[in-house]
């Protein structure tokens, strides 16, 4: 077993299963420019790389390259439907707890008052040490730069350092960081890219970090 001192979960697709919320919120905001929504597939692969890309891939072939005005309605939709079938995944708060006495941090994509925003829904905010959103630094993941502040932050080195994620972003922005990385496959994310991208463990199930890391 390794020894992890700072937990650095994802967010959508890792921690929380947001995908009904974000999927209806996308296709809302299309209905509402008059354009025709999305199936849940297409939704799941545009999902990862922030919102300004979520509605920039949404809008792709439509015939509107408007995405300042998507982007604006989606945020309007999301922030008053972002708790309407959102929870955690099995064993997320379990392993939450289990791994109490660590820095358990959240490094996403995601705008940070929208992850606030839910985990507070979910009375679940305080157990965090640390909370970056994709706009709460100048780049986003796969950029190292999120890591590389939590890691100066609590003065942890590398080694003890655990990026979880669903994605291939995740593991390329621990991988870019040198910190320990952990793939889940029942996320958001496509399985076959998450694979490719190597991961130092991969798991279907929140609850196997405790066999895994002390």
């Amino acid at each position: 077993m390794k020894k992890i001192s700072i937990f650095v979960y994802d967010f959508d697709g890792t921690l929380v299963d947001t995908f009904e919320d974000i999927a209806n919120s996308v296709n809302l905001t299309l209905t509402e420019m008059s354009l025709q929504s999305l199936d849940r597939g297409t939704i799941c692969k545009n999902i990862g790389s922030g919102v300004v890309n979520l509605m920039t891939r949404s809008l792709a072939g439509s015939g509107c390259n408007d995405v300042e005005t998507a982007v604006s309605i989606f945020q309007k939709y999301y922030n008053h439907h972002l708790l309407d079938q959102t929870n955690f995944y099995p064993n997320g708060r379990e392993i939450m707890a289990h791994f109490s006495n660590k820095r358990n941090t959240i490094l996403s994509n995601k705008p940070v008052s929208f992850i606030e925003k839910i985990l507070i829904g979910l009375n679940f905010l305080s157990p965090f040490d640390l909370i970056l959103g994709g706009d709460s630094l100048k780049e986003r993941k796969p950029n190292p730069i999120g890591l590389q502040l939590l890691m100066k932050k609590f003065s942890c080195p590398a080694k003890e350092v655990l990026m979880i994620g669903d994605s291939s972003i995740d593991i390329e922005a621990g991988k870019n960081a040198g910190v320990i990385t952990c793939g889940v496959t029942y996320g958001l994310g496509d399985p076959i890219s998450l694979r490719d991208s190597k991961p130092d463990y991969l798991i279907n199930n929140l609850s196997r970090l405790k066999s895994l890391f002390n």
